[in-house]
């Protein structure tokens, strides 16, 4: 089914920019130019993402948030804020809202806060359909991981999952805690999508009236995982100060709520993941040697998808039949021929990035039985209907090294040089921004700005640059 996302902004450019990024994407997309309009679609037509510009005359964004949540709609709803509005944006999210995004906009950036505003929402409605799909596979690689985790799953003990992005790490933490004896809930938490000021009141919890925008009590995800399994994606990317009190809360097994000192008892099986090499973060001192020990206790790492090739067309058929239904096409077959040329990739992006090259196949072809000739056409963008768009938007990243001597100024020349070195160190970095941002030494929020200035649109350019 498509995902319906509402834009209230009183910018009419900013509202048809995102309409159209949306549009491309598979969206459908309502519009509305005035707070007051905004909140009277929102409310009769139950949109399952509200992306809401804080600043508007008449009625505001933090008015059309509180009259929302008044009114019950409880679907995700995205701040969007100017950089002067940082402080509103997030007492914004202190009151319910789902994330914020800062002004420029950057495609990417606005894409994958949707992404996680819709997954979120399907987890808490127990609608993940996709929970099982990293646990096909016949492969030795494969097979090895899956037995490893279930007899870690019987145990109490803290699991560390290593592994490069897109090999399925979540979804291997789910089945470690579904194949427990646990009672309670698996409630995760992605450290690097969440903002520092906001980390410590989603893990501990607050109090209301604890600091300013805290109007009711929030029961934090330590206490929600009581008897359950708590498990901390991107733990790489989490503070050291959010390190040290995740360290005591692990050590003295309780927890103390923002704004009250009354200790409460919490027995969370921790699982933590990450693509990094924590004892080099250990060595640049970003990440606690201390805390690593604490949360190491089994560590399995994920094997790439180049490592167990001869799952994927297991994968491919799981694929097929999920991305058919969800679209209305019905059942769909790969030929044989067309699995076989989908193995000889180099996934980099892994177990994601072939889903999204079948998902492409599949949109871009509208059949039911695909042959290889099909994979090929809407691979390389040959697909008739979509020839001239794709040509457009993806030739324009088969840039070679360019020719700093013909810049005309000294910017220019700049210019050219930096572009051409984000795009290579995208390549690089299997087109995962915040990994990117880190190894270049540019903050995530001016990353996404570089990437808005020089229309550098990351989905096409690893698109492009798929296979080695």
């Amino acid at each position: 089914m498509t995902e319906r996302v509402l834009i209230i902004d009183d910018e009419k450019d900013i509202v048809e920019s995102l309409s159209n990024i949306l549009s491309l994407e598979g969206y459908s997309v309502l519009k509305a130019y005035r707070g007051y309009d905004g909140l009277n679609i929102a409310l009769k037509e139950k949109p399952d993402v509200v992306l809401l510009d804080i600043k508007m005359p008449v009625v505001d964004g933090l008015e059309v948030l509180e009259q929302l949540k008044e009114s019950g709609f409880d679907n995700p709803v995205i701040i969007i804020s100017g950089h002067g509005d940082i402080k509103t944006a997030v007492e914004a999210v202190q009151k319910g809202a789902f994330d914020f995004l800062e002004k420029p906009l950057g495609a990417e950036q606005v894409l994958i806060a949707l992404k996680n505003a819709i997954y979120s929402k399907k987890k808490e409605k127990g609608n993940e359909k996709e929970i099982n799909f990293v646990l096909i596979g016949q492969s030795e690689p494969f097979k090895r991981i899956l037995a490893i985790a279930k007899r870690v799953a019987k145990t109490t003990a803290p699991v560390l999952i290593t592994g490069e992005t897109g090999t399925g790490k979540e979804m291997l933490a789910k089945y470690i805690h579904f194949e427990s004896a646990r009672s309670g809930r698996f409630v995760e938490v992605n450290c690097a999508a969440i903002p520092e000021e906001l980390i410590e009141s989603e893990l501990f919890g607050h109090k209301k009236g604890s600091f300013t925008g805290a109007i009711e009590d929030k029961e934090g995800k330590f206490v929600a995982a009581h008897n359950g399994t708590l498990f901390l994606d991107e733990i790489g990317d989490m503070s050291l100060k959010t390190q040290a009190k995740v360290l005591r809360a692990l050590q003295e097994k309780v927890v103390y709520a923002i704004g009250s000192n009354t200790p409460v008892p919490v027995n969370v099986r921790v699982i933590s993941a990450t693509n990094k090499d924590l004892k080099e973060e250990i060595a640049r001192g970003r990440f606690r040697e201390d805390l690593f020990f604490r949360i190491n206790v089994i560590e399995i790492k994920m094997p790439s998808l180049r490592e167990r090739k001869e799952d994927i067309p297991l994968l491919i058929d799981y694929f097929a039949k999920t991305i058919g239904e969800e679209n209305g096409i019905g059942p769909i077959t790969f030929s044989e021929d067309s699995k076989e040329y989908l193995k000889s990739f180099n996934y980099r992006g892994n177990i994601r990035e072939l889903k999204n090259r079948v998902e492409r196949v599949i949109i871009l072809s509208q059949k039911r039985e695909i042959s290889v000739d099909d994979v090929k056409k809407a691979l390389m963008g040959i697909v008739e209907q979509n020839d001239n768009y794709i040509s457009r938007h993806l030739l324009k990243y088969s840039v070679k090294q360019p020719d700093i001597l013909k810049a005309k100024t000294l910017k220019e020349a700049r210019e050219m040089a930096e572009k051409y070195f984000i795009i290579e160190k995208l390549k690089e970095n299997n087109f995962n921004v915040s990994k990117t941002a880190e190894e270049i030494g540019v903050p995530r929020s001016n990353m996404y700005k570089k990437l808005e200035h020089y229309k550098i649109n990351v989905k096409e350019l690893e698109n492009y640059y798929g296979k080695d």
